[in-house]
Protein backbone atom coordinates (compact mmCIF):
# COMPACT_ATOMS: atom_id res chain seq x y z
CA UNK A 1 0.00 0.00 0.00
CA UNK A 2 3.11 2.29 0.17
CA UNK A 3 4.42 4.36 -3.14
CA UNK A 4 8.07 3.45 -3.89
CA UNK A 5 10.11 6.76 -2.72
CA UNK A 6 9.95 9.74 -5.12
CA UNK A 7 6.32 8.60 -6.79
CA UNK A 8 3.87 11.12 -7.61
CA UNK A 9 0.36 10.41 -7.31
CA UNK A 10 -1.37 11.70 -10.73
CA UNK A 11 -5.15 13.18 -9.89
CA UNK A 12 -7.81 13.16 -12.74
CA UNK A 13 -11.03 14.14 -13.62
CA UNK A 14 -13.74 11.09 -13.92
CA UNK A 15 -17.19 12.81 -15.38
CA UNK A 16 -17.82 10.53 -17.67
CA UNK A 17 -16.75 6.97 -17.96
CA UNK A 18 -17.19 6.91 -21.81
CA UNK A 19 -14.06 9.27 -22.33
CA UNK A 20 -11.13 9.73 -21.16
CA UNK A 21 -10.25 11.52 -17.69
CA UNK A 22 -9.40 15.00 -17.28
CA UNK A 23 -5.71 15.15 -16.30
CA UNK A 24 -5.85 17.45 -13.35
CA UNK A 25 -2.29 17.64 -12.17
CA UNK A 26 0.81 15.57 -9.75
CA UNK A 27 0.69 15.73 -6.24
CA UNK A 28 3.95 14.65 -4.14
CA UNK A 29 4.67 15.24 -0.35
CA UNK A 30 8.16 17.66 0.65
CA UNK A 31 8.44 17.30 4.22
CA UNK A 32 5.07 17.33 5.64
CA UNK A 33 3.72 19.48 3.07
CA UNK A 34 2.06 18.38 -0.05
CA UNK A 35 3.43 19.87 -3.57
CA UNK A 36 0.80 20.22 -6.61
CA UNK A 37 1.57 20.59 -10.04
CA UNK A 38 -1.35 21.60 -12.01
CA UNK A 39 -1.67 19.92 -15.92
CA UNK A 40 -1.50 22.33 -18.83
CA UNK A 41 -5.16 21.20 -19.47
CA UNK A 42 -6.34 22.56 -16.40
CA UNK A 43 -4.37 25.43 -16.72
CA UNK A 44 -5.36 25.79 -20.61
CA UNK A 45 -9.01 25.58 -19.68
CA UNK A 46 -8.58 27.74 -16.66
CA UNK A 47 -10.89 25.51 -14.77
CA UNK A 48 -10.75 26.20 -10.87
CA UNK A 49 -10.87 22.80 -9.37
CA UNK A 50 -10.26 23.77 -5.73
CA UNK A 51 -13.19 26.16 -5.89
CA UNK A 52 -11.27 29.35 -4.15
CA UNK A 53 -7.92 28.55 -3.65
CA UNK A 54 -5.08 27.25 -5.82
CA UNK A 55 -5.57 29.19 -9.43
CA UNK A 56 -4.29 26.84 -11.80
CA UNK A 57 -1.04 28.24 -12.44
CA UNK A 58 2.33 26.77 -13.57
CA UNK A 59 4.57 25.65 -11.25
CA UNK A 60 4.49 23.86 -7.68
CA UNK A 61 2.05 24.83 -5.39
CA UNK A 62 2.55 24.11 -1.83
CA UNK A 63 -0.60 23.63 0.48
CA UNK A 64 -0.82 26.88 2.74
CA UNK A 65 -2.07 25.00 5.83
CA UNK A 66 -1.49 21.56 8.16
CA UNK A 67 -4.69 21.78 8.96
CA UNK A 68 -5.61 18.52 6.64
CA UNK A 69 -2.52 17.05 7.22
CA UNK A 70 -0.46 19.61 4.91
CA UNK A 71 -2.81 18.17 1.89
CA UNK A 72 -4.68 21.12 0.07
CA UNK A 73 -8.15 21.35 0.92
CA UNK A 74 -10.04 20.52 -2.06
CA UNK A 75 -7.93 17.18 -2.01
CA UNK A 76 -8.58 16.63 1.93
CA UNK A 77 -11.98 16.42 1.33
CA UNK A 78 -11.34 12.47 -0.40
CA UNK A 79 -9.50 11.52 2.32
CA UNK A 80 -11.96 8.88 4.36
CA UNK A 81 -12.51 10.61 7.78
CA UNK A 82 -15.12 8.84 11.18
CA UNK A 83 -16.40 5.87 9.93
CA UNK A 84 -14.59 5.27 6.74
CA UNK A 85 -10.99 6.00 8.39
CA UNK A 86 -12.16 3.56 10.90
CA UNK A 87 -12.72 0.81 8.55
CA UNK A 88 -10.09 1.29 6.21
CA UNK A 89 -7.25 1.24 9.54
CA UNK A 90 -9.03 -2.12 10.17
CA UNK A 91 -8.63 -3.25 6.90
CA UNK A 92 -5.14 -2.58 6.85
CA UNK A 93 -4.52 -4.40 9.84
CA UNK A 94 -5.51 -7.31 8.92
CA UNK A 95 -2.87 -6.87 6.02
CA UNK A 96 0.03 -6.07 8.55
CA UNK A 97 0.07 -2.66 7.65
CA UNK A 98 -0.71 0.48 10.04
CA UNK A 99 -2.40 3.14 8.47
CA UNK A 100 -0.30 5.98 10.50
CA UNK A 101 2.37 5.12 8.87
CA UNK A 102 1.17 6.26 5.68
CA UNK A 103 1.85 9.44 4.20
CA UNK A 104 -1.73 11.70 3.35
CA UNK A 105 -0.69 10.84 -0.28
CA UNK A 106 -0.34 7.01 0.03
CA UNK A 107 -3.84 7.50 2.05
CA UNK A 108 -5.48 9.46 -1.27
CA UNK A 109 -3.64 6.50 -3.14
CA UNK A 110 -5.86 4.09 -1.23
CA UNK A 111 -9.19 5.92 -2.07
CA UNK A 112 -8.05 5.34 -6.08
CA UNK A 113 -11.12 6.26 -8.02
CA UNK A 114 -14.07 4.83 -5.22
CA UNK A 115 -13.70 8.67 -3.26
CA UNK A 116 -16.68 11.69 -3.55
CA UNK A 117 -17.16 13.80 -6.70
CA UNK A 118 -14.97 12.58 -9.91
CA UNK A 119 -11.68 12.95 -8.52
CA UNK A 120 -9.43 9.98 -9.40
CA UNK A 121 -5.98 8.81 -8.10
CA UNK A 122 -3.32 6.71 -9.70
CA UNK A 123 -1.42 5.17 -8.97
CA UNK A 124 -4.36 2.99 -6.99
CA UNK A 125 -3.28 0.60 -4.08
CA UNK A 126 -7.00 0.38 -2.63
CA UNK A 127 -6.98 -3.38 -1.41
CA UNK A 128 -9.52 -5.98 -2.91
CA UNK A 129 -12.32 -7.61 -1.24
CA UNK A 130 -14.72 -10.24 -1.51
CA UNK A 131 -18.38 -9.00 -2.80
CA UNK A 132 -20.02 -11.66 -1.80
CA UNK A 133 -22.86 -10.92 0.79
CA UNK A 134 -22.47 -7.04 0.31
CA UNK A 135 -25.86 -7.19 -0.64
CA UNK A 136 -27.43 -8.46 2.27
CA UNK A 137 -27.71 -5.21 4.52
CA UNK A 138 -29.20 -6.63 7.69
CA UNK A 139 -26.15 -8.15 7.83
CA UNK A 140 -23.69 -4.82 6.53
CA UNK A 141 -25.45 -3.03 9.53
CA UNK A 142 -24.72 -5.92 12.16
CA UNK A 143 -21.44 -6.17 11.17
CA UNK A 144 -20.76 -2.00 11.41
CA UNK A 145 -22.18 -2.41 15.10
CA UNK A 146 -19.57 -4.95 15.41
CA UNK A 147 -17.02 -2.92 14.19
CA UNK A 148 -18.05 0.31 16.46
CA UNK A 149 -18.10 -2.15 19.03
CA UNK A 150 -14.18 -2.68 18.78
CA UNK A 151 -14.72 -5.99 16.82
CA UNK A 152 -15.28 -7.20 13.65
CA UNK A 153 -15.80 -10.38 11.78
CA UNK A 154 -15.92 -11.83 8.29
CA UNK A 155 -17.76 -9.22 6.73
CA UNK A 156 -15.28 -6.28 7.95
CA UNK A 157 -13.61 -6.05 4.51
CA UNK A 158 -16.21 -5.64 2.60
CA UNK A 159 -17.73 -2.88 4.49
CA UNK A 160 -14.67 -1.17 4.17
CA UNK A 161 -14.65 -1.20 0.41
CA UNK A 162 -18.60 0.19 0.45
CA UNK A 163 -17.81 3.06 2.72
CA UNK A 164 -15.45 4.39 -0.05
CA UNK A 165 -14.35 8.28 0.91
CA UNK A 166 -16.96 8.03 3.79
CA UNK A 167 -16.77 10.75 6.98
CA UNK A 168 -19.06 11.07 9.28
CA UNK A 169 -19.45 9.18 12.31
CA UNK A 170 -22.39 7.10 11.36
CA UNK A 171 -21.64 3.64 9.40
CA UNK A 172 -22.29 4.10 5.99
CA UNK A 173 -22.04 1.85 2.66
CA UNK A 174 -22.40 2.65 -1.06
CA UNK A 175 -24.58 0.43 -3.27
CA UNK A 176 -26.04 0.88 -6.77
CA UNK A 177 -30.16 0.32 -7.29
CA UNK A 178 -32.16 -0.28 -9.88
CA UNK A 179 -35.71 0.86 -10.46
CA UNK A 180 -37.23 -2.77 -8.99
CA UNK A 181 -34.99 -1.71 -5.99
CA UNK A 182 -33.03 -4.64 -6.69
CA UNK A 183 -29.55 -3.66 -5.32
CA UNK A 184 -25.85 -3.98 -7.32
CA UNK A 185 -22.34 -3.62 -5.32
CA UNK A 186 -19.20 -3.28 -7.49
CA UNK A 187 -15.78 -1.96 -7.34
CA UNK A 188 -16.26 0.79 -10.40
CA UNK A 189 -19.51 2.63 -11.71
CA UNK A 190 -23.06 1.75 -10.89
CA UNK A 191 -24.02 -1.43 -12.86
CA UNK A 192 -25.95 -0.69 -16.05
CA UNK A 193 -29.81 0.80 -14.91
CA UNK A 194 -28.54 1.61 -11.61
CA UNK A 195 -27.83 4.52 -9.66
CA UNK A 196 -25.75 5.46 -7.11
CA UNK A 197 -26.85 5.35 -3.17
CA UNK A 198 -25.57 5.94 0.19
CA UNK A 199 -27.65 3.89 2.86
CA UNK A 200 -27.04 4.71 6.70
CA UNK A 201 -26.40 2.86 9.53
CA UNK A 202 -26.83 3.35 12.75
CA UNK A 203 -23.70 4.70 15.40
CA UNK A 204 -23.69 4.21 18.82
CA UNK A 205 -25.09 7.40 20.72
CA UNK A 206 -27.71 7.72 17.85
CA UNK A 207 -31.59 6.85 18.42
CA UNK A 208 -32.52 3.74 17.64
CA UNK A 209 -34.82 5.04 15.05
CA UNK A 210 -32.18 7.43 13.48
CA UNK A 211 -33.59 5.94 9.92
CA UNK A 212 -36.69 7.05 10.24
CA UNK A 213 -36.17 10.68 12.16
CA UNK A 214 -33.69 11.50 8.96
CA UNK A 215 -36.25 10.29 6.85
CA UNK A 216 -38.96 12.48 8.50
CA UNK A 217 -36.19 15.48 8.15
CA UNK A 218 -35.81 14.86 4.38
CA UNK A 219 -39.24 15.11 3.85
CA UNK A 220 -40.12 18.29 5.73
CA UNK A 221 -36.94 19.66 4.32
CA UNK A 222 -38.72 18.89 0.66
CA UNK A 223 -41.68 20.60 2.24
CA UNK A 224 -39.97 23.94 3.15
CA UNK A 225 -38.48 24.27 -0.11
CA UNK A 226 -35.03 23.04 -0.10
CA UNK A 227 -33.35 20.88 -2.54
CA UNK A 228 -32.73 17.54 -2.05
CA UNK A 229 -31.27 14.40 -3.24
CA UNK A 230 -34.28 11.27 -4.11
CA UNK A 231 -34.36 9.62 -0.60
CA UNK A 232 -35.84 6.13 0.89
CA UNK A 233 -36.35 4.12 4.11
CA UNK A 234 -35.51 1.07 3.33
CA UNK A 235 -37.22 -1.83 5.59
CA UNK A 236 -35.02 -3.93 8.05
CA UNK A 237 -35.88 -7.76 9.09
CA UNK A 238 -35.76 -6.30 12.48
CA UNK A 239 -36.02 -2.51 13.94
CA UNK A 240 -36.62 0.69 12.02
CA UNK A 241 -35.42 0.72 8.69
CA UNK A 242 -32.45 2.57 7.05
CA UNK A 243 -32.13 5.95 5.72
CA UNK A 244 -30.82 6.08 2.29
CA UNK A 245 -30.06 8.79 -0.10
CA UNK A 246 -29.11 9.20 -3.77
CA UNK A 247 -25.98 10.27 -4.46
CA UNK A 248 -26.11 13.77 -6.09
CA UNK A 249 -22.21 13.54 -7.56
CA UNK A 250 -23.09 10.78 -9.38
CA UNK A 251 -26.19 12.44 -11.51
CA UNK A 252 -26.17 9.41 -13.91
CA UNK A 253 -24.70 5.75 -14.70
CA UNK A 254 -21.35 6.34 -15.27
CA UNK A 255 -21.31 10.20 -15.06
CA UNK A 256 -19.68 12.19 -12.18
CA UNK A 257 -19.48 15.63 -10.31
CA UNK A 258 -16.58 17.04 -9.08
CA UNK A 259 -17.70 17.83 -5.18
CA UNK A 260 -15.87 19.97 -2.70
CA UNK A 261 -16.99 20.55 1.00
CA UNK A 262 -16.95 24.35 2.12
CA UNK A 263 -13.97 23.29 4.57
CA UNK A 264 -11.84 22.15 1.88
CA UNK A 265 -12.75 24.95 0.44
CA UNK A 266 -11.94 27.20 2.65
CA UNK A 267 -9.64 25.04 4.48
CA UNK A 268 -11.62 24.67 8.09
CA UNK A 269 -11.36 22.41 9.97
CA UNK A 270 -15.27 20.64 10.49
CA UNK A 271 -14.48 20.45 14.48
CA UNK A 272 -14.03 24.26 14.50
CA UNK A 273 -17.28 26.49 14.40
CA UNK A 274 -17.50 28.93 11.58
CA UNK A 275 -20.97 31.59 10.68
CA UNK A 276 -23.80 31.48 8.08
CA UNK A 277 -21.93 34.51 6.89
CA UNK A 278 -18.96 32.80 5.81
CA UNK A 279 -21.16 29.93 4.12
CA UNK A 280 -23.21 33.17 2.59
CA UNK A 281 -19.83 34.83 0.90
CA UNK A 282 -18.53 31.26 -0.04
CA UNK A 283 -21.41 30.69 -2.28
CA UNK A 284 -21.66 33.47 -3.83
CA UNK A 285 -18.00 33.47 -4.34
CA UNK A 286 -17.99 30.20 -6.00
CA UNK A 287 -21.18 30.09 -7.44
CA UNK A 288 -21.89 33.80 -8.74
CA UNK A 289 -25.46 32.60 -8.51
CA UNK A 290 -27.98 34.84 -6.81
CA UNK A 291 -30.46 31.63 -6.35
CA UNK A 292 -27.87 29.50 -4.70
CA UNK A 293 -27.41 32.42 -2.38
CA UNK A 294 -31.12 32.30 -1.48
CA UNK A 295 -31.19 28.54 -1.22
CA UNK A 296 -28.50 28.65 1.61
CA UNK A 297 -30.02 31.33 3.27
CA UNK A 298 -33.25 29.02 3.35
CA UNK A 299 -31.16 25.74 4.56
CA UNK A 300 -30.05 27.95 7.08
CA UNK A 301 -33.64 29.14 7.97
CA UNK A 302 -34.29 25.40 8.07
CA UNK A 303 -31.59 24.52 10.28
CA UNK A 304 -32.26 27.18 12.75
CA UNK A 305 -35.83 26.32 13.12
CA UNK A 306 -35.78 22.59 12.68
CA UNK A 307 -33.17 22.59 15.82
CA UNK A 308 -30.39 20.90 13.04
CA UNK A 309 -27.19 22.01 14.74
CA UNK A 310 -24.85 19.45 13.51
CA UNK A 311 -24.32 21.93 10.44
CA UNK A 312 -20.61 22.48 10.27
CA UNK A 313 -18.35 23.05 7.56
CA UNK A 314 -17.91 19.40 5.87
CA UNK A 315 -22.43 20.00 5.81
CA UNK A 316 -22.72 22.07 2.99
CA UNK A 317 -20.82 21.44 -0.47
CA UNK A 318 -20.50 22.60 -3.77
CA UNK A 319 -20.81 20.43 -7.22
CA UNK A 320 -18.76 21.66 -10.26
CA UNK A 321 -19.65 19.80 -14.02
CA UNK A 322 -16.95 19.33 -17.08
CA UNK A 323 -17.51 22.99 -18.00
CA UNK A 324 -15.73 24.24 -14.57
CA UNK A 325 -19.58 25.39 -13.98
CA UNK A 326 -20.12 25.59 -9.40
CA UNK A 327 -23.38 25.24 -8.28
CA UNK A 328 -24.60 24.24 -4.77
CA UNK A 329 -25.04 20.98 -3.84
CA UNK A 330 -28.41 19.63 -2.38
CA UNK A 331 -28.47 19.92 1.26
CA UNK A 332 -27.90 16.37 3.67
CA UNK A 333 -27.35 15.21 6.89
CA UNK A 334 -30.40 16.87 8.18
CA UNK A 335 -32.00 15.69 11.43
CA UNK A 336 -32.43 17.00 14.99
CA UNK A 337 -29.12 17.79 16.11
CA UNK A 338 -28.27 19.27 19.83
CA UNK A 339 -24.88 20.49 18.20
CA UNK A 340 -21.18 21.05 20.17
CA UNK A 341 -22.54 22.63 23.42
CA UNK A 342 -26.19 23.25 22.18
CA UNK A 343 -25.27 25.52 19.91
CA UNK A 344 -24.96 25.65 15.77
CA UNK A 345 -21.64 25.36 14.34
CA UNK A 346 -22.28 28.23 12.26
CA UNK A 347 -23.20 30.75 14.17
CA UNK A 348 -26.02 33.85 12.64
CA UNK A 349 -24.42 37.01 13.34
CA UNK A 350 -22.58 35.93 16.21
CA UNK A 351 -25.70 34.18 17.67
CA UNK A 352 -25.23 30.20 18.12
CA UNK A 353 -27.06 29.75 20.98
CA UNK A 354 -30.29 31.31 20.24
CA UNK A 355 -30.20 32.83 17.12
CA UNK A 356 -33.71 35.13 16.64
CA UNK A 357 -35.61 36.24 13.93
CA UNK A 358 -33.63 39.78 13.71
CA UNK A 359 -30.10 37.92 13.87
CA UNK A 360 -31.54 36.17 10.45
CA UNK A 361 -32.98 39.17 9.18
CA UNK A 362 -29.63 41.09 9.52
CA UNK A 363 -27.80 38.33 8.00
CA UNK A 364 -29.83 38.52 4.88
CA UNK A 365 -30.27 42.33 4.04
CA UNK A 366 -26.26 42.18 4.25
CA UNK A 367 -26.79 39.16 1.66
CA UNK A 368 -29.04 41.19 -0.46
CA UNK A 369 -32.62 39.31 0.26
CA UNK A 370 -34.81 41.98 0.63
CA UNK A 371 -37.38 41.90 3.65
CA UNK A 372 -40.45 40.32 1.78
CA UNK A 373 -38.53 37.64 0.64
CA UNK A 374 -36.83 36.48 3.62
CA UNK A 375 -40.87 36.37 5.52
CA UNK A 376 -41.68 34.34 2.71
CA UNK A 377 -38.78 32.06 3.55
CA UNK A 378 -39.50 31.85 7.17
CA UNK A 379 -43.17 31.47 6.83
CA UNK A 380 -42.68 28.44 4.29
CA UNK A 381 -40.16 26.44 6.79
CA UNK A 382 -42.53 27.11 9.72
CA UNK A 383 -45.43 25.62 7.64
CA UNK A 384 -43.54 22.60 7.18
CA UNK A 385 -41.74 22.56 10.62
CA UNK A 386 -45.64 22.82 11.97
CA UNK A 387 -46.04 19.53 10.18
CA UNK A 388 -43.73 17.57 12.23
CA UNK A 389 -45.99 15.14 13.35
CA UNK A 390 -47.07 14.28 9.89
CA UNK A 391 -44.14 13.82 9.09
CA UNK A 392 -42.88 12.02 11.85
CA UNK A 393 -45.55 9.65 11.70
CA UNK A 394 -45.20 9.11 7.49
CA UNK A 395 -41.53 7.39 8.37
CA UNK A 396 -42.26 5.16 11.55
CA UNK A 397 -40.48 7.83 14.01
CA UNK A 398 -41.10 6.28 17.32
CA UNK A 399 -42.94 8.33 19.78
CA UNK A 400 -40.56 9.78 22.15
CA UNK A 401 -38.35 10.75 19.13
CA UNK A 402 -41.29 12.68 17.97
CA UNK A 403 -41.71 13.98 20.80
CA UNK A 404 -38.26 15.12 21.94
CA UNK A 405 -37.79 17.13 17.96
CA UNK A 406 -41.63 18.47 18.38
CA UNK A 407 -40.14 19.98 21.83
CA UNK A 408 -36.82 21.06 20.37
CA UNK A 409 -38.76 22.98 17.71
CA UNK A 410 -41.34 24.60 19.62
CA UNK A 411 -38.12 26.33 22.15
CA UNK A 412 -36.81 27.63 19.10
CA UNK A 413 -39.71 29.26 17.93
CA UNK A 414 -40.42 30.53 20.88
CA UNK A 415 -37.08 32.37 20.97
CA UNK A 416 -37.25 33.36 17.56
Amino acid sequence: MKLAPGTALDIALAFDAARPRLRVGRLAMDQRVAQLEWSREIIDRGLNVAALNYPPEPGLIGARSADFEGLHGFLADSLPEGWGHLVMRKRLAKLGLDIASLTPVERLALVGDSGRGALTFEPATTPGADDGEALDLDALAEEAAHILAGEGGKLADVLAKLAGGSGGARPKVHVSFDAAGNASVGAGEAAPGHSAWIVKFRAPDDPVDIGPLESAYAMMAQAAGLEMSEHRLIAAKKGPGYFATRRFDRPAPGQRLHMVSLGGALETPAHLPSSYDVLLRATRMITRRAEDVAHTFRRMVFNVLAHNRDDHVRQHSFLMDETGEWRLAPAYDLTYAAGPGGEHYLDIEGEGATPTRAHVASLGARHGLKPRQIAAMIDAVRAAISDWPKFARQAGVSAASAKTARQAHARVWANF
